[in-house]
């Protein structure tokens, strides 16, 4: 056998073992968002990785720890002492009542305090689980609306793109009429103006894409802007005008605004377990050493004495009733905002959605034939170069604005999903 062939097969083996490797060492070390990133992938890295979404949620662990320690009654308190020692010889058996003592006492808060207290930090618990589900939800809308707003300018250079290649066209029927002397130099310089301006165009909507991928980067807590998909997402529509309203109840923000009333009256309840005592009961055991005394045993009860309650408790109950009544008006008003809130984004969103339709039916159809037309007509000496650059931005225009409709439609939409949010959304 020729070693010659083998040692070739071997080299070449292992030079093909070394580049699998590099392969998989490759596909080891790319990261999962490498590819094109989905709107729904995408809301659930964020959900799952932003830090304010996690400092939330250890808030709501604190409280929750919190609301369990505050319903406990205090420590007891344990004294030793010494009493009635001779200072001549500290000796505890020179004379009678020379003890050392120790003793035991206990404070009980006012009646049914304790257990209010906890109460309250429960419900400012709760308060912090329904924030953290409205701040996800408006995390999710941001992410949405900066997805959109990057899929819109996008389509945007490709529609400019578009435009470009109708400008040319007028370039190229303004050339032929000069060369035929039946056009002016100044309609050909016209012309190419036309077309070249719109390389500003496309300049600042791509600076608007990195804007937005740069926020998409900073929402999903990611180091460097992600690849997303080109396709528009398609959101769910919309509930009807009053079903809407019904769900706003249920809305997370509104909940926690509700579970702040609802801490705020518990905390009258605080105050005005002020105006009961406390107790504290204690239990002393005193060892004599003089011969032949007893030992002695004591025990007390001690009471707090809130007869003067003007400057004290009476402030502290109104305090806390102001609490309750400011919290009260914060939820009202907050619900009859997002009330207005709804209204608003469904009759945008219902006046959009026709506009779409119309510029999709009848607007920007109208508009290319009649570019198409005027071109004809000015390639043929019967119109104005004027006309035609008029017609040209219309199409544009017309183009951009279907654009705009659909990205402000599928805004709308995500808005009202939005305000319709009822369900658990935990990072």
């Amino acid at each position: 056998m020729d070693t010659n062939i083998f040692g070739r097969f071997t080299q070449s083996a292992r030079g093909r073992i070394r580049l699998l490797g590099g392969v998989l060492l490759l596909l080891s070390t790319t990261p999962a968002w490498a590819a094109p990133l989905s709107l729904q992938g995408a809301e659930a890295i964020a959900l799952r990785q932003n830090p304010g979404l996690g400092a939330l949620a250890q808030k709501i662990a604190e409280l929750r720890h919190k609301a369990v320690a505050t319903a406990q009654l205090p420590d007891p308190h344990l004294a030793l002492g010494v009493v009635n020692a001779p200072l001549n010889s500290f000796s505890m058996n020179q004379q009678q009542m020379s003890m050392l003592s120790v003793g035991l006492s206990q404070t009980f808060p006012s009646f049914g305090k304790l257990g209010l207290e906890g109460q309250q930090v429960g419900m400012e618990a709760q308060e912090a689980a329904d924030t953290l589900r409205g701040q996800s939800a408006e995390l999710v809308l941001l992410l949405r609306r900066a997805w959109l707003q990057t899929l819109y300018a996008e389509d945007a250079v490709a529609t400019v793109r578009q435009q470009e290649q109708l400008q040319a066209e007028s370039v190229r029927a303004a050339l032929a009429l000069y060369r035929s002397a039946q056009g002016s130099q100044a309609d050909v310089l016209r012309a190419q103006l036309a077309r070249d301006s719109l390389a500003n165009d496309i300049n600042q909507l791509q600076a608007e894409q990195a804007s937005n991928l740069a926020q998409i980067a900073q929402i999903l807590n990611l180091g460097e802007p992600p690849s997303i998909e080109k396709q528009w997402p398609n959101l769910p529509p919309p509930p009807p005008l009053a079903q809407a309203e019904a769900r706003l109840s249920g809305q997370p923000l509104l909940r926690a605004a509700q579970a702040q009333t609802r801490a705020a009256q518990i905390g009258v309840q605080v105050a005005k377990r002020a105006y009961w005592p406390e107790v504290t009961v204690s239990v002393d055991y005193g060892q004599d050493f003089y011969p032949g005394s007893p030992n002695w045993l004591s025990a007390g009860v001690n009471l707090s004495l809130p007869i003067f309650p003007g400057d004290r408790q009476d402030q502290d109950v109104a305090a806390a009733r102001a609490k309750a009544l400011q919290a009260q008006y914060r939820y009202d008003d907050q619900h009859l905002a997002l009330t207005q809130q709804a209204r608003a984004t469904f009759a945008r969103y219902e006046a959009l959605k026709a506009q779409l339709e119309r510029t999709d039916r009848q607007l920007l159809p109208t508009a290319r034939n009649a570019f198409s037309a005027t071109l004809a007509a000015y390639s043929g000496g019967r119109a104005e170069l004027s006309a035609v650059l008029r017609t040209q931005k219309e199409v544009l225009d017309y183009a951009l604005t279907r654009l705009q409709y659909r990205r402000d439609l599928a805004l709308s939409a995500a808005e009202l999903d939005f305000l319709a949010t009822q369900g658990e959304m935990q990072p």
